[in-house]
C-alpha cells in the first residue's frame, strides 16, 4: 500500500525502491534494533531519497528473532526529520 501511494503521488516506482535498497550504506542509517529484546521483530530504519523528485523516505526492515529472514515492511515519507548518527 505504501509503495502504491508513493507511485501515485510521486515519480517513484518499485525499481527506485529496489535501487535504494541495493545502495544503502551506514550513512543512510537512522535507527536500529531495540536492545531490550522484547519485540517480535528487531527493526532497523534507513533514510534515502528516491525517484526523479528525490523524495525522502524511510526504509524499514525487520529481522526475525527466531530466524534469519529479513523483511522489508515499510517504505514511506517520514512524518518527522530523521537524525542520522553516521551521516556526519
Amino acid at each position: 500500500m505504501e509503495l502504491e501511494n508513493l507511485m501515485i503521488d510521486y515519480d517513484i516506482n518499485a525499481n527506485a525502491i529496489e535501487d535504494a535498497i541495493l545502495k544503502l550504506t551506514p550513512k543512510n542509517y537512522y535507527r536500529g534494533v531495540d536492545p531490550s529484546g522484547g519485540a517480535d521483530f528487531n527493526v532497523c530504519a534507513f533514510r534515502v531519497f528516491v525517484g526523479a523528485d528525490r523524495i525522502e523516505i524511510y526504509l524499514k526492515y525487520g529481522l526475525e528473532i527466531r530466524g534469519l529472514q529479513v523483511l522489508v515492511f515499510s517504505n514511506h515519507i517520514p512524518d518527522y526529520t530523521m537524525d542520522q548518527p553516521f551521516k556526519n
